[in-house]
């Protein structure tokens, strides 16, 4: 418990440090640059940052980003489960499979997004960007999580005639979890950032990224740099807030093993 706490502290400490020397690297290129129209000043930018969360504006484009966000997010855990179980179950589609993903992970996201532009709106595109830039990232780490699994408990449970219901809920489940948990902050964090993103290239209306493209038209840097932090500490919230998510898990798998204690005993 002691030790965990010591890295607990050391990761706060390290983390204030690092924020810390990106205020200062700010500073220090806001004098050197001399020009607020391509380095706002720190106090300014605090300011806006200020005006941006009383304002209705931002709240309206942010409930927008972050719903299309979202969806995108949890589509593509859904879509990622249901090919990642085909993997698994065939080898055949796992080996059918892999090209398809590899070409989705490759193909750049810029290149979509002019594509999608064409073809549907400036508030569907960022959606579908967002969707096949996360879909195979979601998908290669179930992949990793399942393919984690000891090969002797799934041969154990052969040998013992493990029904399939006793198969997901006692050995995948409790297995796969805690790694797919750990990434799910992560993942709707890049989610976030891809999205906005596409929406600045698309000139999404009434939008996180909307906002920012207006600003850099106008040259409104202060407000375009406020916006961008307010964005990262979203980000960082989100990773930590989802990141609790292991200790659902690690409590469920506590929970199973002193039923089965119990169980014994009995």
């Amino acid at each position: 418990m002691k030790g965990r706490l010591g890295v607990k502290k050391l990761n706060i400490l390290f983390s204030v440090l690092a924020v810390a020397a990106l205020c200062a690297a700010w500073v220090i290129a806001y004098y050197a640059v001399g020009n607020e129209y391509l380095v706002p000043s720190f106090a300014e930018t605090l300011a806006e940052a200020g005006k941006q969360l009383a304002s209705a504006e931002f709240w309206v484009a942010f409930g927008h980003t972050f719903g299309r966000s979202l969806c995108a997010w949890l589509l593509a855990f859904v879509l990622a489960a249901a090919f990642a179980s085909l993997s698994a179950l065939s080898d055949g589609f796992a080996r059918f499979f892999a090209p398809i993903a590899g070409v989705m992970r490759t193909v750049p996201t810029m290149a979509i997004t002019l594509v999608l532009l064409v073809w549907t709106t400036p508030r569907v595109a960022p959606v579908i960007v967002s969707l096949l830039m996360l879909f195979p990232l979601t998908y290669a780490q179930l992949g990793a999580a399942y393919k984690g699994i000891d090969p002797r408990l799934t041969e154990m449970a052969e040998v013992y005639r493990i029904g399939r219901r006793e198969k997901v809920f006692r050995i995948y489940l409790p297995l796969m979890l805690p790694d797919v948990f750990a990434q799910a902050g992560a993942n709707l964090s890049l989610t976030l950032k891809v999205m906005i993103s596409a929406e600045v290239l698309s000139g999404t209306f009434r939008s996180l990224g909307g906002l920012i493209h207006d600003a850099a038209y106008y040259s409104q840097m202060a407000r375009m740099f406020a916006v961008v932090i307010l964005v990262l500490i979203t980000a960082g919230i989100l990773e930590f807030a989802l990141g609790k998510l292991t200790l659902v898990t690690d409590r469920w798998i506590k929970g199973r093993k002193n039923g089965r204690a119990g169980g014994k005993s009995a």
